[in-house]
């Protein structure tokens, strides 16, 4: 295990002030951490507490939750720790399982792990009995009650319909492999994982479109695990990653994937063919591929909130700091994780933290208490990147300085820490049914 730190500021800045921020931003993320552990500590009390007190009557009141991946699953996790005696939540997840996109990119490229990105549901919960329902199921059609300030109910594709008194919207957001699964069940997820294996492992030239954070480690993991083959990245912009990253990390891992033998493009924007293999045209050359790895057109899936009109330009989900949906129509209806514009950071760590204030500020709707306002903090986007099989990059920046910490990394990326995180045994998966 080997660590290395590299930090970069503004090329404006005086050579002198850059010890200066870097030490400073080290005490701000010791401070961070120890905010977080305190807040934890006393989430254990306080759902210790709820767990004695906590009864759910003979006719709750629902909290309905959509979705339930890094925003709506922490949102169900601290609502059933705190919510008042007469209500229940209601999960609605169409997947079988809890995916772990993190690790898609790597398993799209070596065999052996695959199961290991799909993590049973229902134990990161830890609820009292009654506190919540699971329903694995679609939800089709959201009808706000036309009088009050949201209450209404949702339509599942079985057909039935729950009525809810608060909604938490946590649909996130669409794509295909490398980025999302496409799938519902852990079967047709771990075989598409296969079927990308297989093409990657079968063909000699691999293009990637697309330089974020999926482009960049499914590039890097397919030269590191093939290096005969020809591995080409091709970026629209001309530094890799998006707005929410600084110049040093696109040093950092354009300095790797070279260093690897990748082929990297960049400020090109070609036309994206429909067949497996062919040429992509370029302004200067062709390339030919017989493997093509789509990183591009990922898309907040937003489509469940038409009978509003709070839609940004950039057509993800408008919210109030409260998170809730930005309609005084509807009050009681609040939307969190990568289907809300809420800034650049889009991530799971942003996602469990908006789910986490807006399950809170649900409750202190019911308890008539101020709402928490959400903004996003820097710390957010701390992002850990793979540059190959055995190193890794983690960056953040608070927006004086950025901070670069290159390491070593395992093949399956810590999935046993995060099955532990979320409550599961690595990597056990039971069968039983769901219910609180």
């Amino acid at each position: 295990m080997y660590s290395r730190i590299s930090s970069v500021f503004s090329y404006s800045q005086p050579k002198q002030y850059e010890m200066f921020n870097q030490v400073l931003l080290i005490l701000k993320l010791f401070g961070v951490v120890f905010r977080q552990a305190t807040s934890h500590l006393q989430d254990l009390v306080s759902s210790f507490i709820h767990r004695q007190t906590y009864k759910p009557g003979t006719n709750p009141k629902n909290i309905v939750v959509v979705g339930a991946s890094f925003a709506g699953y922490n949102a169900a996790k601290t609502l059933v720790n705190c919510i008042p005696s007469g209500y229940r939540v209601i999960v609605i997840e169409r997947n079988s399982h809890f995916q772990f996109t993190w690790v898609l990119p790597r398993f799209s490229v070596v065999d052996g792990h695959d199961m290991k990105a799909f993590v049973p549901y229902a134990p990161y919960l830890r609820a009292p009995s009654g506190s919540y329902s699971w329903i694995q199921d679609t939800v089709e059609e959201i009808s706000p009650s036309e009088e009050g300030s949201g209450q209404g109910q949702v339509r599942l594709s079985s057909g039935e319909t729950i009525d809810y008194e608060y909604l938490l919207l946590a649909t996130g957001s669409m794509a295909a492999l490398p980025s999302r699964v496409g799938y519902v069940d852990k079967e047709d997820g771990t075989r598409a994982l296969r079927v990308q294996q297989e093409k990657i492992a079968l063909s000699r030239d691999i293009v990637v479109i697309g330089g974020g954070p999926a482009g960049v480690e499914i590039a890097a993991d397919a030269k590191d695990r093939y290096p005969d083959k020809n591995v080409t990245l091709i970026h629209s912009r001309q530094t890799l990653l998006n707005d929410g990253f600084g110049m040093k990390i696109h040093e950092v891992l354009s300095k790797a994937l070279s260093g690897l033998g990748v082929d990297l493009i960049m400020g090109e924007k070609p036309a994206i063919p429909s067949s497996d293999t062919g040429h992509i045209e370029l302004s200067d050359r062709s390339i030919h591929f017989d493997c093509l790895i789509k990183c591009i057109g990922q898309k907040p899936n937003i489509s469940l909130v038409k009978f509003a009109s709070a839609f940004s330009k950039s057509g993800y989900i408008r919210v109030k700091p409260s998170l809730q949906l930005d309609d005084e129509r509807y009050t009681r209806i609040y939307v969190a994780g990568d289907v809300i514009d809420a800034g650049d950071i889009k991530n799971g760590r942003s996602s469990m933290q908006q789910g986490q204030i807006a399950a809170k500020n649900i409750v202190h709707s019911i308890r008539g208490r101020k709402q928490i306002q959400y903004q996003q903090k820097w710390w957010e986007g701390l992002t850990k990147l793979t540059m190959g099989l055995s190193k890794s990059a983690a960056y953040i920046s608070d927006g004086s300085a950025e901070l670069v910490i290159s390491s070593s990394s395992n093949v399956d990326l810590d999935s046993k820490r995060v099955w532990k995180f979320l409550g599961a045994t690595p990597y056990v998966d039971p069968t039983a049914k769901i219910q609180g």
